[in-house]
């Protein structure tokens, strides 16, 4: 019994130095963690440094020509396309009166025999 009363006054007297700093020291870890880990997911987030904005730049650059040069390519199509249907429409017209003539010419001819 005498061994317990004199171990209350110990416990009582660890609690009181130890407790409140081992209470402190883990609050202060576990926030400094938190804190770290929020505030460098947040950073990534929001904030690009100048190489990776750069970087990026030059990628929305590329990506805006190489659509600019999509579209000029598929309006050259078009108008390509278009004027040697144009081309081909004109050619056959042409070689439709050659051959009309000559089968005139070959009805009057024989009219006149």
């Amino acid at each position: 019994m005498a061994k317990k009363k004199a171990f209350t006054p110990l416990l009582y007297l660890v609690s009181i130095v130890f407790l409140p700093w081992w209470i402190s020291l883990l609050f202060q870890k576990s926030l400094e963690s938190w804190v770290t880990n929020w505030w460098n997911t947040r950073q990534s987030e929001t904030f690009l440094n100048d190489i990776e904005e750069k970087s990026i730049l030059e990628k929305f650059i590329e990506l805006e020509e190489l659509l600019f040069l999509e579209e000029m390519i598929k309006e050259y199509s078009e108008t390509h396309l278009q004027n040697l249907r144009i081309g081909i429409h004109k050619e056959t017209i042409q070689l439709i009166k050659i051959q009309n003539e000559g089968r005139i010419h070959t009805i009057c001819t024989s009219r006149q025999i």
